[in-house]
């Protein structure tokens, strides 16, 4: 902290709150009769009870000598010095002023002056006050009536009362204001060190973002790179195949075969991993056009049929007659179904069925808004299985970047974690949404959720794709 709080000195006004204290200072006056002024260190005045005393002072000071002696007393009373216990302050008509200082931890934060009043022992007017010549002296004794007589040892006893009280108000002010403070001061070095943690925070985002953006480049660079002598590879070994160069026996066929195999999985996985890198550099980029939904079912379950038949998979397809043909991206959209296909394929055992369906929508996507927000405007692919199914606590993840189910090193089934998030992006891009219920060893259901026309103009190359899923919920 760079104060000590301690150390600090609070005026007393600004330490006590003047209206309750000003209404204690009242109950006394009207108790005892007295006048009560409270003054704080600097000598600003935070109280000021007069009882009786106006028209005497008032005449006594309408006098030009008188003036200027009431204004000494008035000084004296206020500015002298002051230590513990009651100090006397005699004023020159004959009445007297009580003055106590205030304290909080032997500091004097304060003064209480009671008076004036009249001593029990004052029999006539003074010689200090009839000195004066400009005055009447039987019309300010009679003034003078009006003033509280009291003997020192009793207004000694009120003030020391008082005195008592405004300690405890003091007391528990500085306690008030002190923890009030610490508090501040807490809560301002909370806030310093949060903004010093978030300032790193920051810096360690950015660079995060350089090391995620040099990733993405260099994956991006690497798979171009594979991608050219790798088609080469698979365009030779067709053409072995072939006979091109000789007709090979059976056993060079079959290794043949295994190459194109190998190579063709090899170039579908550096095609998503491209995929992926357009994505996360925000270039996804859309050609809609109108297109059949049936003949885009069928050409993605024909895609899968041959490892179907392979499993003794039944592969079932279903398309509504009554949809109209959509204005989408149709190799996005057939893309997303051949990957949901392909899972199913690969999680569903021997005898299972899948069942692919294009029907009319049930609802609208989640956050979808505007005057296309309604379910005849938007249409369903589903994607069913009866395999192995998806853990509960793995459903929210399914879709992230290279996630895995099963992510061991021994696990059972192969893949990359490319092709749900690919399926994601490219749905969410046409203003879409992509829901999965599923239950383990009972199977899964993915729900593809689309606008018959995609509401977003093509994209350049260098339009986000959250640009994109903006202006297609519109």
């Amino acid at each position: 902290m760079s104060e000590n709080l301690l150390d600090t000195k609070i005026p007393l006004g600004e330490l006590l709150d003047l209206k309750s204290f000003q209404e204690v200072c009242r109950s006394f006056v009207e108790l005892y009769k007295i006048g009560l002024k409270v003054f704080d260190s600097t000598g600003q005045k935070l109280v000021d009870i007069k009882v009786g005393s106006s028209d005497f002072c008032g005449y006594v000071f309408s006098d030009a000598e008188g003036a200027r002696r009431c204004t000494a007393t008035v000084l004296k009373v206020k500015s002298d010095p002051v230590e513990a216990g009651v100090h006397t302050v005699q004023c020159f008509t004959g009445a007297r002023y009580l003055v106590m200082p205030l304290l909080y931890e032997m500091d004097v934060v304060g003064r209480a002056v009671f008076g004036p009043f009249v001593p029990d022992d004052l029999k006539e007017l003074p010689p200090t006050f009839t000195d004066l010549r400009g005055l009447d002296f039987a019309k300010a004794a009679q003034m003078m009536s009006l003033i509280r007589r009291a003997g020192p040892s009793t207004v000694t006893k009120v003030l020391e009362h008082f005195v008592k009280i405004c300690d405890v108000l003091v007391f528990s002010a500085y306690k008030v204001h002190l923890t009030s403070k610490m508090h501040i001061a807490s809560v301002r070095e909370s806030y310093r060190e949060l903004v010093a943690k978030n300032a790193r925070l920051e810096e360690s985002f950015r660079r995060l973002q350089e090391l995620d953006q040099l990733k993405s480049n260099f994956l991006a660079t690497v798979s171009h790179e594979l991608r050219t002598p790798l088609t080469s590879i698979i365009g030779y070994a067709e053409m072995l195949i072939e006979g091109l160069a000789g007709q090979p026996n059976a056993e060079q066929s079959e290794y043949l075969h295994t190459i194109m195999e190998k190579g063709e999985s090899l170039l579908a996985l550096i095609t998503s991993i491209l995929d992926v890198t357009r994505i996360e550099a925000g270039k996804l980029r859309l050609q809609p056009e109108s297109f059949d939904l049936d003949a885009l079912v069928g050409s993605a379950a024909s895609s899968v049929h041959p490892q179907a038949i392979k499993r003794g998979l039944h592969l079932r397809k279903f398309v509504d007659p009554s949809l109209p043909r959509p204005f989408l991206d149709e190799e996005k959209i057939r893309q997303c179904l051949v990957n949901l296909l392909g899972n199913a394929v690969k999680f569903t055992p021997p005898g299972g069925t899948i069942t692919v369906r294009a029907e009319r929508a049930q609802r609208t996507p989640a956050g979808s808004s505007g005057r296309f927000d309604v379910p005849d405007n938007f249409f369903a692919l589903v994607v069913e299985d009866t395999g192995i199914g998806i853990p509960a606590d793995q459903l929210d993840r399914i879709f992230d970047t290279f996630f895995q189910v099963d992510g061991s090193a021994t696990r059972e089934y192969g893949g990359t974690g490319l092709g749900l998030s690919i399926v994601r992006a490219y749905v969410e891009a046409h203003g879409g949404e992509i829901a999965v219920a599923s239950q383990p060893d009972k199977g899964s259901r993915f729900t593809i959720i689309l606008p018959l026309t995609v509401q977003a103009a093509v994209a350049a190359p260098d339009v986000p794709a959250s640009a994109l899923r903006k202006a297609a919920a519109y």
